[in-house]
């Protein structure tokens, strides 16, 4: 697990959106995507359920986002 991708991946969670996650980490939106995707192959699991620009938790993601919270 890349700890980059991690955090890209927390960072989508708290906004809830590619775009403002991609602001906030000034980077561009199609990279993050990407990013994104290639976390959920390598972990083998749908961390979040596309709703149009909505991007909501699954239960997989939830646990993960819980799990890799900062101490």
């Amino acid at each position: 697990m890349d700890l980059k991708r991690l955090r890209y991946f927390r960072e989508i969670a708290q906004e809830g959106q590619i775009t403002k996650a991609a602001r906030n980490l000034h980077m561009a939106q199609p990279p993050l995507s990407q990013q994104l995707r290639i976390f959920e192959e390598e972990l083998g699991v749908m961390l979040f359920e596309r709703k149009g620009r909505k991007l909501l938790l699954t239960e997989a993601g939830n646990a993960l986002f819980i799990r890799s919270a900062p101490i």
